[in-house]
């Protein structure tokens, strides 16, 4: 699981994108459109990002689409990582798939439990955490 600061965020994904030789550079935001909307700041100039609710998503969009990475929250109103992971199992997505978990107590074990029903997908949590201000003290 990574933690990142959500200013870094984008380029974790871009990172991993640059990994695949065959990129194209697309991230499919998967969820409320208005709600991930606030995370395309996060990502390069050169990241195209295409937003979906997820009961609009198919086979004929993601392949249309084509995306590296699906990026979705981990828990919303109408859908969870797990239907999400189930969905691009069953039509055998190779991309990466990245959850965001934001206050979920265990992560790990949504993690685990994806990982264990679907072992070929390429699949992690990222749990912003909200950057400390400069002058803030930190206790060690």
């Amino acid at each position: 699981m990574g933690t990142v600061r959500q200013n870094i965020f984008g380029d974790i994904i871009a990172l991993n994108r640059d990994t695949h030789l065959n990129s194209s550079g697309m991230v499919l935001m998967v969820g409320e459109p208005l709600l991930m909307q606030t995370l395309k700041k996060h990502f390069p100039e050169r990241s195209g990002v295409f937003f979906i609710e997820f009961a609009d998503l198919s086979r004929e969009i993601l392949t249309a689409i084509n995306p590296d990475s699906v990026v979705a929250p981990a828990i919303s109103a109408h859908f969870d990582c797990l239907e999400l992971a189930a969905f691009l199992s069953s039509v055998d997505y190779k991309g990466l798939l990245r959850v965001i978990a934001k206050d979920l107590p265990r992560p790990e074990i949504v993690r685990n439990e994806v990982r264990q029903h679907y072992p070929h997908l390429d699949f992690d949590i990222i749990t912003p955490v909200r950057p400390v201000p400069r002058n803030a003290k930190v206790m060690h």
